[in-house]
């Protein structure tokens, strides 16, 4: 079974957790507020099935990314975790998005799933150049850990996040529970990562609800949002997300990068759909994403 999920949702416990003051605190160093930026994305551009929903009828594999660019503002780069791509391939890739469009990579697992690899100076530098590669593309990366990486590690992730350059923007996901407490990455992390300036990931996941944490340690914030094929309470749970992302940037929160997640993610477009109006509805204004041209229909809640 893939991470957190379940074979039925109907009693999982959707809430959000309460903000802890340590964040907020955080936060409030940016104010004062200014808008938010909101960039959202899935884990794949290559869906044939949206070919005549979010591409245009016809489409030719080739040019998915050129139009996936033009819809979505980010890629959650799952690519980049089973290998590094070349200059050649990420040089392809930045000829077809626009200015503003963010990759969002991914770590290479070889670094992220071994102790060998958080520290290896030369496949770190090889993956740094890649980030160099990706220019003014180049959206926070995030280290997914696997699940047995747990708090006795701490020594190996803290000489890691020492080599990562301040530059490149970084999020870490967390997996084991020993990481969490009371709907919290443990503090002391944390406070270490704010004074590093990186960030952490948030996934909402019915069947791992621990790692859906409120802390927060960089200006900007990675939420994975892990739908179950817009069951009625993927709905509910995006207008908790929208909520929570307008009190958030109400305390200094300047970012926020949403990769949306449905079974295969062949509803993902739907399911975007929906949360761009939720966030535009809960922030009282037009925001300008480059979204999917699907009908206005609202989705049924049963």
């Amino acid at each position: 079974m893939e991470f957190g999920k379940l074979p039925c949702v109907d009693q999982v416990n959707w809430s959000l957790p309460a903000d802890n003051t340590t964040s907020i605190r955080f936060l409030n160093h940016f104010l004062p507020r200014s808008d938010i930026e909101i960039v959202l994305g899935s884990p794949a551009w290559g869906h044939k099935e949206w070919v005549g929903k979010v591409y245009p009828s016809k489409t030719k594999s080739a040019d998915f990314l050129h139009y996936y660019s033009r819809q979505f503002s980010c890629i959650e780069l799952n690519t980049s975790h089973y290998r590094i791509p070349s200059a050649e391939q990420t040089f392809r890739w930045l000829t077809q998005v626009p200015d503003k469009f963010e990759f969002c990579p991914k770590v290479y697992q070889t670094i992220s799933h071994t102790t060998q690899g958080l520290t290896d100076k030369n496949l770190l530098k090889e993956w740094f150049q890649f980030l160099q590669n990706l220019k003014t593309n180049r959206g926070a990366s995030f280290l997914q850990f696997p699940p047995h990486f747990d708090y006795s590690f701490k020594a190996n992730l803290f000489n890691f996040i020492q080599q990562w350059p301040q530059e490149f923007d970084l999020a870490l996901e967390f997996r084991h529970a020993s990481w969490f407490k009371n709907g919290e990455v443990l503090p002391a992390l944390t406070e270490f990562l704010q004074k590093k300036g990186l960030g952490l990931v948030i996934t909402d996941v019915a069947g791992r609800r621990d790692v859906v944490h409120s802390s927060i340690s960089a200006k900007y914030v990675v939420v994975r949002f892990i739908g179950n094929d817009l069951h009625p309470s993927d709905y509910v749970r995006a207008d908790q997300w929208s909520e929570r992302f307008k009190s958030w940037n109400d305390s200094g929160l300047k970012k926020v990068y949403l990769f949306m997640h449905e079974p295969d993610d062949i509803r993902v477009p739907e399911m975007t759909t929906y949360f761009t109006k939720s966030l535009n509805s809960k922030f009282k204004t037009n925001l300008q994403f480059s979204m999917l041209a699907l009908d206005e229909t609202q989705p049924t809640l049963l």
